[in-house]
């Protein structure tokens, strides 16, 4: 071997050992690629959604996304509809106030008609629809506000009580609405989501100053379980050893049986070494607490990964920790967490069995983050609305893959 050839094996053999050291220390994390299914453009027509009321908003989520089977739905509330769609973007129902939309083009058909067609345009004076489900017999579960008459107030929890779930039946047909008490029954706190399981029980998450409430229903609506989570009374992980202040992020049914998933961060005080003087709170921890419905009583805590990062300020640079937003849960279990990151969003996905992590990376051009709806199907894939200036994109990750489940 000559000189040079020997000089590149021995810089070879630094760089593969310089590799293996690293690999070890830290485990590559790649993108998860995407696939772009189709286009929404803004607008008013049938196909279109509205989302120029964003900015002005002060009501939360306006648009929010629901998948199932490959087929799509979107709550729209800036236009007051609700939109049905394949995964090749071909718009199968539409669910329209038709006071402030203009009537479909196949909604001049006759019921008959659309009986035997494809599509369905069902007319119904929706007001500010946004958390979506359908359950296995194809029926659609839709929040939505009622008109302010039929407003009602909570005098013992000062909480107005405005909204409801309004249920349609396979054919599109408006079945009824559930309120508190099942059927027609006294409107919801503000609802913070909407649920349906694999035996098509139904569960309303809804919010107070106080704290979370879930009401739990049976096919039919009969109310089963009314569920409060109270913010003074969440469970302690630190066993009362440390003074800690804990947020209730979210609460998510399990897919198949009658179990919560509840979302916890926690707080801790900063202690300054010099002065030993309270300099502040700052986050510490993430736990899942599984809440089984029937016994009333939490399961075996799940402590969930944290996102630990490195920013700089002008006194220097500081590392830095923040929790993860619960996204979903499957239906085999896998817990799925992001964050926003400088390209779009980090993904943590959890087995809640042999407490396995995989680490992904979810790629979002800046252009696209106007307006971001996330969803988690029971089968793991990961769905989204990427909202531009100019339009809304339908895109999903095929995480099912990463975790195995698309074989099932």
């Amino acid at each position: 071997m000559n000189r040079i050839h020997r000089h590149q094996a021995v810089l070879l053999a630094v760089s593969t050992l310089s590799l293996l050291l690293v690999s070890c220390r830290e485990t590559p994390v790649s993108n998860v690629d995407r696939e772009r299914l189709f286009t929404l453009s803004y607008g008013r027509y049938e196909d279109e959604i509205d989302l120029f009321q964003l900015a002005s908003s002060s009501t939360g989520a306006d648009t929010q996304l629901f998948m199932k089977d490959g087929m799509f739905y979107i709550a729209n509330s800036g236009s007051q509809k609700v939109l049905q769609f394949t995964s090749f973007g071909d718009l199968l129902s539409v669910y329209y106030n038709a006071e402030t939309n203009p009537q479909p083009s196949f909604g001049a058909i006759s019921q008959q008609e659309q009986g035997a067609s494809t599509r369905r345009a069902v007319a119904h004076p929706l007001n500010h629809p946004v958390y979506l489900a359908v359950d296995n017999l194809k029926r659609l579960y839709v929040s939505d506000r009622l008109p302010v008459e039929r407003y009602e107030f909570d005098s013992e929890n000062q909480l107005v009580l405005r909204e409801v779930v309004l249920r349609f039946g396979t054919d599109g047909q408006y079945l009824d609405y559930i309120g508190q008490e099942g059927p027609g029954g006294t409107p919801f706190p503000p609802i913070d989501g909407v649920f349906v399981t694999s035996r098509n029980e139904l569960a309303v998450i809804t919010k107070s100053q106080s704290g979370l409430q879930v009401f739990w229903f049976s096919p039919d609506g009969s109310l089963l379980y009314r569920i409060p989570f109270q913010y003074r009374s969440l469970p302690d992980p630190y066993g009362g050893e440390k003074k800690a202040y804990a947020s209730l992020e979210k609460i998510i049914p399990d897919s198949d049986t009658r179990r919560l998933y509840v979302k916890i961060d926690y707080y801790t005080e900063d202690i300054d070494e010099a002065t030993r003087a309270n300099a502040g709170i700052s986050f510490d921890r993430s736990c899942l607490y599984p809440f089984s419905i029937e016994n009333a009583a939490y399961d075996e805590r799940i402590d969930l990964p944290v996102f630990e990062g490195v920013d700089k300020d002008r006194l220097g640079t500081f590392s830095f920790k923040k929790p993860y937003e619960l996204l979903g849960i499957t239906s085999t279990g896998w817990i799925f967490l992001s964050t926003p990151s400088e390209s779009g969003y980090t993904l943590e996905i959890l087995d809640s069995r042999s407490r396995r992590i995989q680490r992904r990376y979810l790629s979002i051009a800046p252009d696209e983050l106007v307006y971001n709806a996330l969803h988690v199907s029971s089968g793991g894939i990961l769905s989204a609305l990427l909202a531009s200036d100019y339009d809304a994109r339908i895109v999903w990750w095929r995480t099912d893959m990463i975790i195995g489940e698309a074989l099932r």
